[in-house]
């Protein structure tokens, strides 16, 4: 066997190697490219997506929610989204929401630098910072027979609404400090939802996986190449029918 015959197999057995490894990618961009054309069609570019997996693809990371159980609501937080009553948005917390409980008539949110006083239809009706007293550090705060406790890492604290002021306090014997509680799912999914927004619509996610961007500069380089290996597939395959032996034999 001379050398062409031997370069000549070599040749077709690496062609169809390629080929087989080429095919997912032939698949995803001929299924990709077909929905793309179509995208109006399918409303593509309306319908968001909501899967995690996917969504984390795009350094959008489901939040670190808090909530606690304030009455028969909860008061929430999640991410930098804000503080929710329900599905209520109220204003921001700006810092992490430590705890939250129901008093007569009130609700109190202690954040890491602020305590803010809701009524029960989501008003606010204070804004305590270290300017109005509120002491530093402060961990979590609790009822107990109808007063408001709040406590740092030393010391306790009663909160006296009509004079405004904080007090050093002994702790009530069985205080049930404010704890972070599981909201329902449907209020989980719409935290979630506004921590997030919508999301990319299922058209860009088909045109990132089609151009490999959706996997970063990886996914972009691995598309390249295997646009440069199809192409040489290609070649190599009219190459190697147009010299077959015979081919061009007249008859």
């Amino acid at each position: 066997m001379n050398a062409y015959r031997r370069w000549r197999i070599a040749l077709l057995r690496w062609h169809r190697r390629i080929g087989v490894l080429l095919a997912i990618f032939v698949v995803n961009l001929v299924v990709t490219g077909i929905a793309i054309n179509h995208s109006s069609g399918l409303s593509l570019n309306e319908r968001h997506v909501d899967q995690e997996w996917l969504l984390s693809l795009y350094g959008i990371n489901a939040a670190e929610q808090r909530s606690f159980l304030v009455g028969d609501n909860y008061l929430s937080q999640a991410g930098d989204s804000g503080l929710y009553i329900g599905k209520q948005a109220l204003l921001s917390c700006e810092g992490a929401l430590l705890g939250a409980v129901a008093l007569v008539s009130e609700i109190y949110a202690l954040c890491e630098d602020r305590l803010l006083v809701f009524s029960q239809d989501a008003a606010l009706l204070d804004d305590l910072s270290a300017a109005y007293g509120l002491p530093e550090g402060l961990q979590s705060l609790a009822e107990k027979n109808g007063r408001l406790y709040l406590r740092d890492r030393h010391r306790v604290y009663q909160y006296d609404p009509l004079s405004l002021q904080f007090t050093i306090a002994d702790e009530p014997p069985a205080t049930i400090w404010a704890k972070a509680s599981t909201p329902p799912l449907e209020l989980d999914n719409f935290l979630q939802q506004r921590h997030r927004g919508k999301g990319p619509s299922w058209e860009r996610v088909l045109l990132d996986l089609h151009s490999g961007r959706l996997f970063g500069d990886l996914g972009v380089w691995v598309v390249d190449i295997a646009a440069v290996a199809l192409l040489l597939i290609a070649l190599s395959g009219v190459w190697v029918w147009v010299t077959k032996p015979g081919r061009w034999r007249k008859k």
